[in-house]
């Protein structure tokens, strides 16, 4: 589970497991990561689960629904719904759904596809660009929860979750690592340390030290790419600074480091703008 920030994305808890040594299946462990992660959160905090198309299976929308979460679920284009129109039950795949470029379109109380058929809301959207729309599952009948303004806006800040993947996969090197035995239980321990590193690498591209970084390095595009004109990543920002041992000396590192631990203390640095 991760929260997007800052156009990267801060991973709050993990599972690793072998395909092999699943005891009951996939589903059941899923379900079980997000009642722990549900109840490992604050209790005033109702978090908005947002999940690829991995996950959009029907039982998961029911499980989700008994349990009161609320979902944002980019479903497959070839999946059957059902929806009301002008007094008529219609069945249509996802893809054939009508929309508008640039505008959203929600149907409430459409029927997914599955044994016994979820009720849900379906938002199409595309933007000029896109490969194709994306069609999120969400609660039925939730627009006073979940806008439908607010819903894109969530499922474009979940990019930053695969950014920060790519991050995980090419520069700290995941993707090369190769274990022989308890490689869940291994895997586990050693992707914690990466995770704790990667998260002082974030406090640092956007601290004093990073900012200023930034001013003397980079060439801002003159046209907005991926929602920025910026071409540096706070980690690149990071990366910089600490194979630069001018930059980075015993004099200043504890300094820096107690700076960044400081702010995440006081929680100054990961506020979603999302949150407003």
């Amino acid at each position: 589970g991760s929260y997007p920030i800052k156009a990267r994305a801060i991973l709050i808890a993990m599972t690793t497991f072998e395909y092999g040594h699943i005891k009951k299946s996939q589903n059941y462990l899923e379900e079980g990561f997000l009642v722990k992660l549900a109840s490992s959160l604050p209790k005033d905090l109702r978090p908005v689960w947002i999940m690829d198309r991995g996950y959009q299976r029907a039982s998961l929308l029911k499980f989700c629904r008994l349990n009161n979460y609320l979902y944002i679920i980019r479903g497959r284009r070839d999946v059957i719904v059902e929806y009301r129109e002008k007094e008529k039950i219609c069945p249509k795949s996802l893809g054939r759904l009508k929309h508008r470029q640039g505008k959203a379109k929600r149907y409430s109380g459409a029927l997914y596809q599955g044994k016994s058929k979820e009720k849900v809301d379906i938002i199409v959207y595309r933007e000029k660009g896109f490969k194709e729309p994306w069609f999120l599952l969400i609660p039925a009948f939730s627009e006073r929860l979940l806008p439908t303004e607010l819903v894109i806006d969530w499922y474009r800040a979940r990019m930053n979750i695969e950014t920060s993947f790519r991050d995980f996969e090419s520069l700290l090197g995941v993707r090369g690592i190769s274990l022989k035995v308890r490689k869940a239980k291994r895997l586990n321990g050693l992707l914690t340390c990466i995770v704790l590193i990667y998260i002082l690498f974030l406090v640092l591209g956007v601290s004093e030290l990073g900012e200023g970084l930034r001013k003397k390095l980079e060439i801002v595009r003159h046209r907005v790419r991926h929602g920025t004109k910026r071409t540096l990543s706070v980690l690149s920002l990071a990366l910089m600074a600490i194979t630069d041992t001018f930059l980075l000396n015993r004099l200043n590192l504890t300094k820096v480091l107690v700076d960044c631990l400081r702010k995440l203390r006081q929680n100054q640095i990961f506020v979603s703008p999302l949150l407003g």
